[in-house]
């Protein structure tokens, strides 16, 4: 009998060799956890005023160089470089406050009515050691460059512990495939740190990653018709941009950027794009392509620029220019008010039980009352008289001064707020001139627009 082993060990090598590829998991899980980081956007100011008030966001991300280069979403570190605006806005009648990306166009936004602060975010790396919630260690990173077309890629740089002390460690990278391989059908693994809650810096960062699996449902060519999108059905949610997607090569092919608004379908950047976003620093990008790194075979609008912050206006500056805004649209308010209310008159009178017997001006449109006596004394009523107009104001703000006898100035007397009916064309409202003198009237609308203004002198009992 001849010997067979030699066939033996050659349809068990060809059992191994020719077995087919696939995702695995459990490999991508327990080998890539340790590349695969947590992005925190965090507020310098903010944060030294009060630890924990400067946490404004989060995303995922891949470390791909041993030295501490990572990969992420253009969106995801944005505000490092263009900066933050936290602003009051008006909705509808509701003022509300958000947070977003700096823009000089913004700042011009109509419906802002505050500034609150604005900025520079830096992002604090969270990179896992261990499987469990607590084995990990924070960093901090700068942007080296950002894309400025429509690729959504970024890469950092890992620079510093929390206290600024250098790095001296080496990182866990995750492989990098070809997206441009990648086949419709295909099945994909998304990893990441979606946002499963939200809240503080810290409970954010006891939210470990998320595996989500699906296939490669197509490409888009409409959102970015240059380079395109992979498409996919795995979830996607807040928090997983910037994670890395791995085919069935177990190797990242592209970059969780989106999840559709109308399908769920999500959008992934395929990852050769970001062949061009690290090529401003040749070092990691040399490494980078000798470590699989691809060019792609379309990328007509990808390109990019250094992370460095961008100059943007203080927050004292910012909100020079809305208050700026807001008094040219108040004057010019105003001034359309105020023509709206010529015609209208002041005047004074006397309440005869519900019949007002109106008094009548003298010399330069003042009117001239005796002072009365008793519980009346200084009595009158005001009366504002917008014709067959409508007041359209629910407030009537009231500014009463007194002339001084000394240098004929008038300074304030009183002060008064009444309500109004916004239909109504006239309204009376009692106010009690108790002591003898001079006094200047102007009625104003809510929104301080002059309806008219009169004088009343109060003269002592005869």
């Amino acid at each position: 009998m001849k010997n067979r082993w030699p066939l033996y060990l050659v349809a068990f090598l060809c059992l191994f060799s020719c077995k087919e590829k696939g995702l695995d998991t459990k490999l991508i899980a327990s080998k890539y956890y340790k590349g695969v980081v947590k992005i925190l956007l965090m507020d310098p100011g903010m944060e030294g005023k009060n630890a924990g008030d400067g946490y404004m966001g989060r995303g995922s991300g891949f470390i791909v160089t041993k030295d501490g280069y990572l990969f992420t979403n253009k969106h995801v570190v944005e505000m490092c470089v263009k900066g933050f605006i936290d602003y009051n806005y008006m909705e509808g009648d509701k003022e509300m406050t958000t947070i977003s990306l700096y823009s000089e166009e913004l700042l011009n936004d109509r419906t802002i009515t505050k500034i609150n602060r604005t900025g520079h975010t830096i992002p604090i790396v969270q990179v896992y050691d261990g499987p469990g919630e607590s084995d990990y260690k924070l960093y901090i990173a700068e942007v080296v460059s950002i894309g400025s077309g429509t690729y959504d890629g970024a890469m950092l740089k890992i620079v510093g512990t929390l206290d600024w002390k250098p790095v001296k460690r080496k990182f866990s990278t995750v492989p990098l495939g070809n997206s441009d391989n990648v086949t419709q059908g295909e099945n994909l693994c998304v990893y990441g740190y979606p946002a499963q809650f939200t809240g503080s810096a810290d409970l954010m960062l006891k939210d470990l990653s998320t595996i989500s699996l699906g296939i490669m449902s197509g490409y888009d060519f409409v959102i970015n018709r240059d380079y395109g999108y992979l498409k996919t059905d795995a979830e996607i949610h807040p928090g997983n941009s910037g994670g890395p997607v791995f085919s069935e090569e177990n190797k990242v092919i592209g970059i969780a950027t989106a999840k559709g608004r109308s399908t769920g379908i999500g959008l992934l950047g395929g990852i050769n794009g970001m062949y061009y976003i690290s090529a401003i620093d040749s070092k990691a990008h040399t490494e980078l392509v000798e470590n699989g790194l691809t060019l792609p075979k379309r990328s007509a609008s990808i390109n990019s620029t250094k992370g460095t912050p961008h100059i943007i206006k203080t927050t004292k500056q910012a909100q020079a220019i809305v208050e700026k805004r807001l008094a040219a649209e108040k004057a010019a308010k105003i001034k359309v008010l105020e023509e709206y209310y010529k015609g209208a008159q002041l005047y004074f009178a006397i309440n005869r039980n519900g019949y007002y017997e109106k008094f009548k001006k003298g010399s330069f449109g003042t009117t001239s009352i005796n002072q009365g006596t008793g519980a009346n004394r200084g009595k009158i009523s005001v009366c504002v008289d917008h014709g067959y107009k409508a007041l359209n104001t629910e407030k009537l703000i009231v500014a009463i001064d007194k002339l001084s006898t000394s240098d004929f100035k008038y300074y304030k007397y009183k002060d008064v707020v009444y309500s109004a009916k916004r239909t109504s064309p006239k309204l009376y409202f009692d106010f009690n001139f108790y002591d003898v003198g001079t006094y200047r009237v102007r009625v104003y609308s809510e929104d301080n627009a002059l309806i008219g203004s009169t004088l009343l002198r109060m003269n002592p009992n005869r």
